[in-house]
């Protein structure tokens, strides 16, 4: 991406007018793009805070990462979101880090923390709208912790693949057991288990690397329960 294909980018964001021509500037010569290949890292325990990513392609998966190993997904990003929590050092609501990863190739813009500090400090606007941002998922957050507590496993993974399938506008899911309980924050043996009695009742078909919904009214039909 050039520098005019960035502004007109970052035009499109409510704060940019409200910005002096010194921040704009400041915005625009410190982001960097940058690509992760799928299964990549983005940001690790190690390195907790990049700052802030705009996810121009692909999909991001935000989580929780225990000491003993354990992950539980908070939500995942796609084409043109953005990640707040990880510049989550500069938030100081924030007292928590979150791990990254890349679950297919990603194409995205990055403002380091030093610098979107810096805009947060000068410029109300541009709080304010990282704000609003991490607020809004934070309702993502609600939501899978809703599902965790009150939905049974097969009623999580019909949700998930559901919503997969409406992001996707297809049927068919390119997606791996071990990545679909990853995402819900599941055992991957209870997950195979789950899915096989997904299959046997002709709810969804599965593949090797593949799932497709076969009955979406069915899969409806079981939240509904809820």
């Amino acid at each position: 991406m050039n520098r005019q294909e960035s502004l007109e980018f970052f035009k499109s964001f409510p704060f940019w007018e409200h910005m002096t021509a010194g921040e704009q500037e400041l915005l625009l010569s410190n982001t960097r793009e940058l690509h992760y290949e799928a299964g990549k890292a983005v940001q690790t325990g190690e390195c907790h805070c990049l700052g802030t990513l705009f996810l121009l392609k692909g999909i991001l998966r935000v989580y929780l990462l225990s000491a003993q190993g354990k992950e539980a997904t908070l939500y995942r990003l796609r084409d043109g979101d953005i990640c707040t929590l990880s510049g989550s050092c500069v938030l100081s609501a924030i007292t928590f880090d979150v791990q990254i990863d890349a679950e297919t190739d990603c194409d995205v813009l990055l403002l380091p923390a030093a610098i979107f500090s810096k805009l947060m400090e000068q410029n109300i606007y541009v709080e304010n709208f990282f704000y609003k941002m991490t607020t809004e998922h934070f309702s993502d957050v609600i939501s899978g912790i809703e599902r965790t507590f009150f939905l049974s496993l097969p009623q999580r993974i019909a949700a998930f693949l559901l919503d997969e399938s409406a992001e996707a506008g297809s049927e068919n899911l390119t997606i791996t057991q071990e990545n679909l309980a990853r995402s819900i924050g599941s055992a991957r043996e209870a997950v195979s288990r789950a899915l096989k009695q997904l299959s046997q009742e002709g709810c969804i078909e599965l593949s090797r690397g593949g799932i497709c919904l076969r009955d979406k009214s069915k899969l409806y039909q079981m939240l509904n329960t809820f």
